[in-house]
């Protein structure tokens, strides 16, 4: 099991080595593959002679007040991996299964103690080290990749429509970020408090007021009329006028904010602007429109004036006024309108 290889450690790890009682098990195991890269991941071969660090219980009966001991190094063998004494799920120590009177000549040291812990100590590693990788396998925050790069977040931006080679790039936005709204988005229907979801994820704390089946007004490219070319049926396709109205494909969203941060970010061609259009395309899609506004306490806008604070004339900018009239009184930002198909409207 001992195969002799020249393990390093970086300072950072013998720090941590100091202080390993203090440390929670996987984590540790997180950061002794982090430091040896090169290496396969622990318990990852048939053989532990990769693995840097070799796990063995403490030989020892008292009650364990943390989940690792010790690091022990071998005077002898210095070359060998560093000892990690463990207090849980051994073969041998306070909470082993095997016969007392193994344990007690393993405690107590007896004559020929030696054999019978490195017999112990081959599986007891073994069982470390795939308790770690089960526990990584099955518990998802450990085995995240920044930007949704691994294994699990793909299959399930798969569910959310994201597994097809190229669907990425279609949305102005990280597929990683869409990994908080599957629940949502691999819904059939659209509902308000999805959508309020959506932009809370942006912006969170701030008021989402959404008004379903917003009223708009649609002109008629050819009005209705009398001609013998194209008859109007009054069955089907006849309509007064040269515009209806129609309530069933558009939502009206007002969003509050509650920071300067959340005002400055919606404007739009901002950051957040961008990132929340790019949500309402992924969650909305080509079936409903959303007219977007913004309502902004005065006492959260900056002065008029020239200097460093970003005043937008027509968005930001407001006159001078009372302190209670500023600490009471809102505005109405239009923020644009977010167009599922392009249709002919005002």
């Amino acid at each position: 099991m001992d195969r002799q290889q020249d393990s390093t450690f970086s300072p950072l790890m013998e720090g941590l080595f100091r202080h390993v009682p203090r440390m929670n098990f996987y984590k540790f195991c997180q950061y002794i593959e982090q430091q040896h890269p090169d290496l396969p991941p622990l318990g990852k071969t048939e053989t532990p002679g990769t693995d840097p660090v070799r796990f063995r219980p403490v030989p020892e009966m008292g009650f364990p007040a943390s989940e690792m001991k010790r690091v022990e190094w071998d005077a002898q063998f210095p070359e060998r991996p560093p000892t990690v004494r463990t207090t849980f799920l051994g073969l041998y120590g306070v909470d082993a299964v095997l016969p007392y009177a193994w344990l007690d000549d393993l405690v107590q040291r007896q004559e020929g103690h030696e054999s019978l812990e490195g017999f112990l100590d081959i599986f007891n590693h073994r069982v470390m080290t795939q308790y770690y990788r089960i526990w990584l396998k099955y518990y998802y925050p450990a085995g995240f990749r920044a930007g949704g790069t691994d294994l699990v977040s793909q299959c399930l931006l798969g569910l959310a429509g994201f597994g097809i080679e190229g669907s990425s790039e279609q949305i102005a936005a990280p597929p990683s970020r869409f990994l908080a709204l599957l629940g949502l988005i691999t819904q059939r229907t659209r509902t308000g408090d999805g959508l309020r979801c959506v932009v809370n994820l942006l912006l969170p704390g701030a008021e989402v007021e959404v008004r379903e089946f917003y009223p708009q007004w649609f002109n008629l490219e050819s009005p209705a009329r009398l001609q013998r070319d194209e008859p109007v049926s009054l069955q089907r396709s006849a309509v007064l006028g040269r515009r209806f109205k129609e309530s069933n494909s558009a939502v009206h969203v007002t969003i509050t904010p509650i920071n300067i941060q959340q005002v400055e970010g919606l404007l739009p061609g901002e950051s957040i602007h961008t990132d929340l259009m790019a949500l309402l395309r992924a969650y909305l899609g080509y079936r409903f429109d959303a007219c977007m506004n913004m309502n902004v306490k005065r006492s959260l806008l900056p002065k008029a004036q020239l200097g460093e604070s970003r005043v937008r004339l027509g968005l930001t900018a407001v006159l001078g006024m009372k302190q209670w009239d500023k600490q009471h009184q809102a505005i109405t930002v239009n923020l644009g309108r977010y167009v599922g198909l392009a249709a002919g409207q005002q």
